[in-house]
């Protein structure tokens, strides 16, 4: 800070950090941190990257086959250095801050907020980013799509939630945000090392209280991203052809195709038993419709029968009382 200055002290103790494993980025000077209360931390792995405005703190990569996780792990978990501040910025290692840091964390938790981050300014849901990163080839897409169908089954809300930007995350030191960030990371650990994929779930599930900053991702008054100076980008990305895990899947699909296979042939064998039970049913309807057909023609013809009788037993009667009163007048004439 230069000499005679002075500023209000911060209501927060607060501490920017960044993570640069494997010299992917090179380490962008942040010429905020001249006149800012809040300190610049630097976790890498390079013993001979130095800087005027980070202090550099030396760090072993957790995973050293796996630098993208290793960074992670001190993204989002952070480390036992950041212990010691109310409250902290991570910025990724392209992004250039044009305003004092403690002001951006005091505004943006400013509402008692643990966490404050910025939404995506050009996804609208989550889904769009599993899609650009197997567009992109950013990871193992068997991976990818694995998340996906678990998130779809479990998590459908978080697909379709508005994706955030996780180039900036502002977060207090509480129980809350650790919580969260704790179920983050393992879901960074179980499916893609793509963070982006799983950030919302964090959010969403993690019970923490968060705030959606809108500002456009690209450039604001607050920062500028992103700035790059030597950025290897091949890094980033996952192997052309899709290995490993991805042939797991396939094995694990054909074992579920062939169980589906006999599942069916056994549903066939039950369609073709219930389609001789209805035919036997339908031969026993029709057997049963043709005896009652003739029991009704039976019926009839008794019926007629005995019409036919009574007429006869009518006739019979009218004969037998004609032949008698023809004996009386016979018998009275004598």
């Amino acid at each position: 800070m230069p000499d005679g200055t002075s500023r209000k002290a911060p209501v927060m103790k607060t501490c920017v950090y960044t993570v640069l494993l494997g010299g992917y980025d090179a380490l962008l000077p942040q010429p905020t941190a001249e006149s800012s209360d809040a300190d610049f931390l630097c976790f890498t792995d390079d013993p001979n990257l130095t800087s005027d405005t980070w202090q550099i703190v030396l760090v072993e990569p957790r995973y050293p086959q796996d630098l993208h996780r290793s960074s992670r792990v001190y993204k989002i978990l952070g480390h036992e250095r950041l212990d010691a501040y109310d409250a902290t910025l991570y910025v990724d290692a392209s992004v250039l801050l044009k305003r004092d840091p403690v002001a951006i964390v005091e505004d943006w938790l400013s509402l008692g907020h643990d966490m404050a981050l910025v939404e995506h300014s050009y996804r609208e849901q989550v889904v769009d980013e599993f899609d650009e990163v197997v567009r992109l080839n950013y990871d193992d897409r068997g991976r990818v799509y694995e998340q996906l169908l678990d998130y779809a089954d479990a998590y459908p809300d978080v697909l379709e939630a508005k994706p955030h930007w996780g180039g900036m995350l502002a977060r207090r030191s509480s129980p809350a945000v650790a919580g969260a960030m704790r179920l983050w990371f393992d879901h960074v650990l179980r499916y893609s090392r793509r963070d982006q994929l799983s950030l919302m779930l964090a959010l969403c599930h993690g019970g923490v209280n968060y705030r959606s900053i809108e500002i456009d991702n690209f450039d604001s008054e607050l920062h500028t991203w992103p700035v790059i100076e030597n950025r290897k980008v091949d890094k980033g990305k996952a192997q052309a052809l899709a290995s490993g895990p991805l042939l797991a899947e396939v094995r694990r699909a054909q074992r579920h195709a062939d169980e589906l296979a006999k599942e069916l042939d056994e549903r066939a064998r039950e369609r073709e038993e219930l389609l001789a039970q209805l035919t036997r049913a339908n031969e026993d309807r029709e057997g049963s419709d043709a005896r009652a057909a003739e029991t009704d023609r039976m019926l009839r013809e008794v019926q007629q029968q005995f019409w036919a009788l009574q007429g006869v037993r009518a006739a019979s009667r009218h004969l037998a009382k004609s032949l008698g009163d023809a004996v009386v007048r016979r018998a009275r004439r004598r």
